[in-house]
């Protein structure tokens, strides 16, 4: 595979990928610069936009506090809220939400278009409550369908808020980014400049589909568990072995192996979500778990065969205009695992 060569046809400036096996990471590759037209090159310090990977580790987060009881998955939220409630609705008289039917998507909630507008770097954001009180909309009995919603992960927020008093930052600094001794991993609240040290230029920087930068350079979204994780691909593969040790009971720092069995089985009424993550199968029939973003100028993925303990995390600084599977993001994940199967000991590198 000609990495430059793809990228050049996409117009993208800069791709950085970690791949995995055996539940250790086997090789990191990085190409072009964190801006279009300037000379510092990717590495694996590089910092990329996640954008909705976020709810995986708010999901993760989720997870390892009801593992230890302080919530539960099952408990109608509206016990857990103080500061804001879920409206009454025709559709939850019989079947409240639960904290698991807002993991895996199926808490019978419909986003409106558009409702997490942009924030600028500094500036304040409007509260959770704001939030919550303009995109909340019920429109289904809770695990009757499933339907990707960004507001399900707000309420979640404000959950750990009313009943525990941390914010998902807080609450992912200390459970899963500490621990694993992260230091280029963070969710990005909209009114800091920096955090712990990292500035702007340790970031890249976003581009649209022909390649140039985009007005917002490095976007921040209010919804911060749902969209505001910034990180290196080296740290989210740290993030997800981890997660593969707990799963295959080889001592996990952060969950357990019955919590992360749990996160990675399919809940409620379809089989292709867990809570925080969607499941599918490739084409031999061996089953994966995936978590993409997909922002202002930038687009990521990962998939990773959690029996197999390998995958593949690509984070790219360009908003190409067509999804994953259609993209640099998907051509490479085909290209590191289709040809090669989930199984093996070497997965391909790009060259």
């Amino acid at each position: 595979m000609n990495i430059i060569e793809r990228m050049n046809y996409f117009n993208i400036p800069s791709v950085s990928v970690t791949c995995f096996a055996d539940g250790k990471i086997d090789w990191s590759k990085h190409f072009g610069t964190l801006e279009k037209g300037t000379s510092k090159e990717v590495d694996d310090n590089s910092i990329f936009h996640a954008c909705s990977i976020s709810k995986m580790i708010t999901a993760i987060c989720v997870l390892r506090l009801a593992q230890y009881g302080e919530l539960d998955l099952h408990k109608d939220v509206n016990e857990y809220l103080i500061s804001w409630k879920l409206p009454d609705s025709e559709f939850t008289k019989t079947k409240k939400i639960t904290l698991a039917n807002l993991l895996a998507h199926q808490a019978g909630l419909r986003d409106y278009d558009d409702i997490f507008s942009l924030c600028k770097i500094g500036d304040d954001a409007p509260s959770l409550v704001d939030i919550l009180n303009k995109a909340v909309n019920i429109k289904y009995e809770p695990e009757t369908d499933c339907e990707y919603s960004d507001a399900g992960y707000s309420i979640i927020s404000q959950v750990l808020l009313d009943a525990l008093g941390e914010t998902i930052p807080q609450a992912a600094s200390w459970m899963i980014f500490k621990p694993l001794g992260l230091t280029r991993t963070f969710f990005w609240e909209p009114n800091k400049n920096e955090y712990d040290g990292i500035s702007l230029a340790d970031c890249a920087v976003g581009h649209d589909k022909r390649g140039n930068a985009v007005k917002e350079v490095r976007a921040v979204y209010p919804n911060i568990e749902g969209a505001g994780l910034w990180t290196t691909t080296r740290e989210l593969t740290i993030i997800i072995t981890d997660l593969l040790k707990s799963y295959h009971g080889n001592g996990g720092l952060v969950l357990n192996q019955e919590t992360a069995r749990l996160m990675l089985t399919p809940y409620g009424c379809t089989d292709d979500v867990g809570l925080g993550v969607f499941l599918d199968k490739d084409k031999e029939g061996k089953p994966f778990f995936v978590s993409q973003g997909w922002g202002v100028g930038m687009q990521c993925k990962l998939r990773c065969y959690h029996e197999g303990q390998s995958g593949v995390i690509v984070m790219t600084n360009s908003d190409p205009g067509k999804d994953q599977n259609e993209s640099l993001v998907g051509e490479i994940i085909k290209y590191v695992f289709d040809s090669n199967g989930a199984d093996s000991k070497s997965p391909k590198i790009i060259q």
